[in-house]
C-alpha cells in the first residue's frame, strides 16, 4: 500500500544563514534600481558633456540595468507571496521570468553600443573626452562594486536567482567601468580610438553576460533540480526517522529562492496504516526543519517485507 503526503510551505524558514537578509535583500533591490537609474543619467549626460563615447556607452548599460532592476523588485515582490490553491508551488519562478527579462535588456543595450562604437570607428574621432570624464568613471566604478558586493551577499543568502541575476548586472557594470576608464588613460596618451575601443569591448562583454542570464532563466522554468549535495543530505535527513527502511527516490524543482521535494521511502509492510502516516510526517518535518531552502516536501511510502524486497 502507497500513501502520499504532502507538507504545506513554511513561510518561517528561509534558505539564509541570518534572519536580516530577507529585509536587506528587499533593500538591496531597491538601491539597485536607484543607483542605477541615477548612474545612467549621469553617466550619459557627462559623456555627453565631456565627449566619451565609452562613458555614454556605460551609461547606456547602467539604463539597462535600472530597467532590470525594476523588474526584478516587482518579481522579489510577487515571489514574496504564499502559495495559493491555483498556485500550490508559490510564485518563486516569477524570478527567472525576470532574469530572462533583464538579459534582453542588456542584450538591447549592448546592440545599441556596438552599433554606435562601429560608427564612430567608420567616421573617425571628433573630440577627445576632457579630464572630467576619468573622475566621472572612477565614480561610477566604486559604485557598481558595491552594488555588486551588496546584491550578490542578499542573493547568495536567500537563494535568489533574481538578486543573482541583479548582482551579475552590476558586475558587469563594474567592468564595463574600469573597461572605460582604460580607455580614457589610452586617449590621454595618444590613442585617440581608445575611448571606442572600450566602448566596442563594453558592448562584447555585456553581450556575454546577456546570454549567460538567458539560459540560466531558461534553466530556471524547465524545472532545475537541488545541488547534489542538497539531496544527499535530504536522503541522511530522512534516513534518520525510525522507520524509514531507505530511501527509494529523491525528486527536486527549483522553486526561485527554494526547492519542492518529492521523497519516496521504504517502509516495512508490517507497519500499520497509522503507522505509516506519522513515519511520513515526521519524514517531512524533520526535511523542513534541518534542509536549507525547502518550500514544501511530499512525502510517498513503499512498502517492503523484512528482506527488503518490494511487495
Amino acid at each position: 500500500m502507497e500513501g502520499e503526503f504532502r507538507a504545506r510551505a513554511d513561510d518561517d524558514k528561509g534558505f539564509m544563514k541570518f534572519q536580516e537578509c530577507e529585509s536587506c535583500g528587499t533593500k538591496s533591490a531597491r538601491w539597485s534600481f536607484v543607483g542605477n537609474l541615477l548612474a545612467a543619467i549621469f553617466k550619459v549626460l557627462l559623456g555627453t558633456i565631456t565627449g566619451s563615447k565609452g562613458l555614454v556607452a556605460d551609461g547606456v548599460h547602467s539604463g539597462a540595468d535600472a530597467l532590470s532592476s525594476l523588474l526584478i523588485l516587482v518579481a522579489l515582490n510577487i515571489s514574496s507571496r504564499p502559495p495559493s490553491e491555483r498556485h500550490p508551488f508559490g510564485y518563486g519562478k516569477i524570478e527567472y521570468i525576470s532574469t530572462l527579462c533583464a538579459s534582453l535588456f542588456l542584450f538591447v543595450g549592448a546592440s545599441s553600443i556596438f552599433i554606435d562604437a562601429l560608427h564612430t570607428f567608420g567616421q573617425g574621432v571628433e573630440t577627445v573626452p576632457s579630464n572630467a570624464a576619468l573622475l566621472a568613471t572612477l565614480l561610477s566604478l566604486v559604485f557598481s562594486y558595491l552594488m555588486y558586493t551588496s546584491n550578490k551577499c542578499a542573493g547568495t543568502q536567500l537563494g535568489s536567482p533574481a538578486l543573482l541575476a541583479d548582482a551579475n548586472e552590476s558586475k558587469a557594470d563594474s567592468v564595463s567601468s574600469l573597461a572605460v576608464l582604460l580607455g580614457l588613460i589610452g586617449t590621454k596618451m595618444g590613442f585617440i580610438y581608445a575611448d571606442t575601443a572600450a566602448a566596442a569591448f563594453v558592448s562584447l562583454f555585456i553581450f556575454r553576460m546577456s546570454v549567460e542570464m538567458f539560459f540560466q532563466g531558461i534553466h530556471g522554468l524547465i524545472d532545475t533540480a537541488m545541488d547534489k549535495e542538497d539531496v544527499d543530505q535530504i536522503i541522511a535527513v530522512s534516513l534518520e526517522i525510525e522507520g524509514v527502511e531507505g530511501v527509494r527516490s529523491v525528486k527536486s524543482r527549483r522553486m526561485g529562492q527554494k526547492s519542492w521535494v518529492d521523497i519516496v521511502i521504504d517502509v516495512s509492510m508490517k507497519k500499520s496504516v497509522l503507522e505509516t502516516h506519522i513515519i511520513s510526517g515526521h519524514v517531512q518535518d524533520l526535511v523542513m526543519e534541518k534542509v536549507d531552502g525547502i518550500a514544501g516536501v511530499s512525502v510517498s511510502t513503499f512498502p517492503i517485507n523484512k528482506w527488503g524486497l518490494g511487495s
